[in-house]
């Protein structure tokens, strides 16, 4: 049986994330990544433009202060963060149990991706998980591979093997 794909990048980050860190969940959605970082670093900032994302994540991380939701879209977060990161994650697509038509779309993912680049420190990781198997998950992967092609050496990657459209993790270090 394949490893979940989430469970797949939160084991990455558990071998190298420290309680000082300060992480970006770009794409919130059901807090699950977003918990994740709340129990193992100093600050989590969350992004997402669903209000039932932010209902979903606010309930499943009640009891942890060192949490900021937004609800905005990933591409503006450098008008949110203020400083440098260790570490963000975005697991793109859309909603589950939602409206499927309201999706992550290539022009933003790429911008958003940009601008994690732009805040993430030195050694700082980004994680992104892209779905392909949704309508309009093929064209934002196309941006997701330019965007892992021309800004860093990938250091992991993984997906399963047995399904056609599975979805694609990438795990890049800045190393400048």
């Amino acid at each position: 049986m394949e490893e979940n794909i989430n469970t797949v990048t939160h084991n990455w980050l558990k071998e190298e994330i420290k309680k000082d860190w300060i992480c970006v969940d770009a794409t919130m959605g059901r807090g699950n990544d977003t918990y994740f970082l709340a129990k193992r670093c100093q600050k989590v900032i969350a992004f997402d433009i669903q209000q039932e994302a932010l209902n979903a994540t606010q309930k499943r991380c009640d009891g942890f202060n060192n949490i900021q939701l937004h609800l905005l879209s990933h591409d503006k977060m450098e008008e949110v963060i203020k400083e440098k990161v260790d570490c963000i994650l975005f697991n793109l697509g859309y909603l589950p149990h939602f409206d499927p038509s309201v999706i992550t779309k290539p022009k933003t993912t790429s911008n958003a991706l940009i601008a994690s680049w732009n805040l993430l420190k030195k050694n700082g990781i980004l994680i992104i998980v892209s779905y392909i198997g949704h309508p309009g998950g093929q064209e934002e992967h196309e941006a997701v591979k330019q965007f892992v092609n021309t800004h860093s050496r990938c250091i992991k990657t993984y997906t399963y093997q047995t399904k056609e459209n599975a979805p694609i993790a990438y795990y890049l270090k800045k190393e400048s």
